[in-house]
């Protein structure tokens, strides 16, 4: 099974040096690539058809090498926001030209992701003409991402009805070499069984690409929570009815690093959840650090910043101050408030 990040949340997007730094990350610990798809750069999201400069298309090129050079593949999704009615033919010129740049500047996937957009009848045969469009420039790997990605009510709720068989005719006119992005029974999925997936691959015509929500923390709510937890309601043998599975993580890159390798202690070494997680912060973590996040990441996860008084924050971080790692201060800055996110993220 691969593994992988898709670095696709709301909120503040990851410093350059954390992002670089999974390059060797990945390498090191079982992951074979890195989606760059931060809801934050507007670029590829709802200001996706204005001019990308020449500083910009340089940072995308050398995100590409650093990680390429690694032996990790690298890809970028464009979320192409407003189309939803039809395709213009300045919409698919515009098209073409990003993805001219971005075979440029060196991409092995390229993601279309049609995530939490307003919904509209045509959606499906649009999405479908989007992707034809693609293929007939750009004969590597495709992941789309449709805008109904899982069966969670709350999609509906949010950004309107799904069309009538809007899935189905997803599947009927996607070609079945395109990656489909899935996230499971819900949005953050508490499970997923061998069942769901069994019934999914059905569904889409092809083995799903799992974006795994279960750390995200990008939304007004789930910011105020660090999702230090085991990677649980996945212990099935999962691998042969999934295509790839690709972590969408938390805010907090360090943070991030734990519960990518337990994830894959669970999924590739078949690690029970908590000896996974258990041996992650210890192999990643200093001894100090490792017995400060056992000893609170509980009240970290379920009271969250809401929970814990000025006083008992204030006890933490003159704790936290004594251990020289990366995750003490993103823990630091969390408590701090750093990491709040506004209501960007509507599903949360």
């Amino acid at each position: 099974m691969k593994l992988g990040v898709v670095e696709g949340f709301f909120g503040p997007a990851w410093p350059s040096g954390s992002r670089e730094s999974y390059a060797s990350f990945l390498k090191g610990f079982g992951g074979s690539f890195y989606i760059y798809a931060p809801k934050q750069d507007q670029r590829l999201r709802k200001g996706w058809r204005e001019e990308w400069d020449e500083s910009y298309l340089g940072f995308l090129k050398h995100l590409s090498s650093v990680f390429r050079n690694n032996g990790i593949m690298f890809g970028v999704a464009l979320s192409p926001f407003g189309l939803g009615k039809d395709l213009s033919r300045d919409d698919e010129k515009n098209l073409l030209e990003k993805l001219d740049k971005l075979t440029t500047q060196g991409i092995d996937i390229l993601g279309i992701f049609f995530d939490d957009m307003p919904s509209h009848d045509n959606l499906a045969a649009v999405q479908s003409q989007v992707i034809e469009v693609i293929r007939r420039k750009y004969s590597g790997k495709i992941i789309f991402c449709p805008s109904y990605y899982t069966f969670d009510p709350i999609l509906e709720k949010v950004f309107g009805k799904m069309p009538e068989n809007y899935l189905e005719e997803i599947a009927r006119l996607i070609p079945p070499d395109v990656a489909m992005a899935w996230t499971g029974p819900r949005v953050i999925s508490p499970e997923v069984t061998r069942q769901h997936l069994v019934e999914v691959e059905g569904l889409l015509k092809r083995k799903p690409f799992m974006w795994e929500n279960l750390f995200a923390n990008d939304g007004p709510k789930n910011c105020k929570f660090l999702k230090l937890r085991p990677f649980d309601g996945r212990t099935e043998k999962l691998d042969d009815l999934s295509e790839a599975w690709g972590f969408n993580m938390m805010n907090q890159p360090e943070l991030s690093k734990i519960t990518f390798l337990a994830s894959k202690k669970v999924l590739i070494d078949h690690l029970s959840p908590e000896t996974a997680f258990d041996e992650s912060v210890t192999q990643l973590c200093s001894p100090g650090l490792a017995d400060f996040i056992f000893f609170h990441r509980l009240d970290f996860l379920e009271k969250g910043l809401d929970g814990l008084t000025s006083e008992r924050k204030n006890e933490l971080l003159k704790v936290l101050g004594s251990f020289p790692d990366s995750c003490a201060r993103e823990i630091e800055a969390w408590l701090k408030g750093s990491y709040i996110v506004g209501s960007e993220c509507l599903t949360d």
